[in-house]
C-alpha cells in the first residue's frame, strides 16, 4: 500500500492523525442540551459508535443510534459511561432499528426519536453506508449493485425528508446547532476497478450535500461532508 504521502494531496495536511488528539478533544467541548442523531452505531469498533462516543464525552444530552442490525443495550450503556467517565451528566441514549433505503422504516424511526427526544434534534450524522463487493460492473449482481445506492443516496434523501424538518424546528424555535454531517469517503475522490457502486454512489454524496446547504442555509442549516479513509 502506498504511503499517505504518495497519495494525490498526500503534502496538503503537515501532520497525519490516525486518532483524536489533545487539540481536537471532545473534553473541550460543551454540548449540553444537544440532542444528536448517529445512523450506522451497531458495531463497537466502527465510525458510527466512535462518534457517538466523542458525542458523549462532550457532554451532549441526548443520543439515538439507529442501524439496520438494531443496537444491542449493551452500548447504550458503554456511551452512558463514556460521559460519566469525562465528568458529564448521563446522557439519554436509545437505539433504533430502521433501513434506510425504505421511507417508511425511516419515518417509523422519525416517530421514535421525536417522542424520545421531545421533538428537539440538533444534530444529524449520516453514516451508515453499504457497499458491494469489489467485482467489475458486468459481473456483478444488479440487486447488490443498486442497494449501495439505495442506502447511500436514497437513504440520504429520506434522512433529510423526515428529520430536517425538526432540525430546522428546532433552530427556529430554540436556536439549535442545526448540524448534518453525512459521511462520504475518500473512495468519492478517486476511481478503481470493481467499486463503481460504492464510489459514485458517495461522490453523489458530496454534490447532494453542497445543494441542500444552498437551499436552507438561510434557515440556519450547516451541512458537512467528511471523507475518510480505510477502516480496518
Amino acid at each position: 500500500m502506498s504511503a499517505t504521502s504518495d497519495l494525490p494531496g498526500g503534502h496538503f495536511t503537515a501532520t497525519h492523525h490516525s486518532t483524536t488528539y489533545d487539540y481536537i478533544s471532545p473534553l473541550k467541548l460543551d454540548l449540553a442540551g444537544q440532542h444528536i442523531l448517529i445512523t450506522g452505531g451497531a458495531w463497537e469498533n466502527g465510525v458510527g459508535y466512535a462518534t457517538a462516543t466523542a458525542f458523549a464525552r462532550a457532554g451532549a444530552s441526548a443520543i439515538a443510534i439507529a442501524d439496520l442490525h438494531g443496537v444491542s443495550d449493551d452500548l447504550a450503556v458503554k456511551l452512558k459511561s463514556a460521559a460519566t467517565q469525562a465528568g458529564r451528566p448521563e446522557p439519554i441514549v436509545f437505539g433504533c432499528t430502521v433501513d434506510l433505503a425504505r421511507r417508511d422504516s425511516v419515518e417509523a424511526m422519525h416517530r421514535i426519536v421525536s417522542q424520545g427526544f421531545g421533538g428537539r434534534l440538533d444534530i444529524v450524522i449520516n453514516n451508515a453506508a453499504h457497499m458491494e463487493p469489489y467485482k467489475p460492473y458486468l459481473e456483478s449482481d444488479p440487486e447488490v449493485y443498486w442497494r449501495t445506492w439505495e442506502v447511500n443516496v436514497r437513504g440520504l434523501f429520506n434522512m433529510a425528508r423526515a428529520f430536517l424538518p425538526m432540525q430546522l424546528s428546532t433552530r427556529a424555535s430554540v436556536g439549535g446547532l442545526c448540524t448534518m454531517i453525512n459521511v462520504s469517503s475518500s473512495g468519492a475522490l478517486t476511481a478503481r476497478p470493481g467499486s463503481g457502486s460504492y464510489r459514485s454512489s458517495k461522490l453523489a454524496t458530496l454534490r447532494w450535500t453542497e445543494s441542500l446547504q444552498l437551499e436552507y442555509a438561510d434557515e440556519g442549516l450547516l451541512t458537512f461532508c467528511v471523507n475518510p479513509g480505510a477502516i480496518s
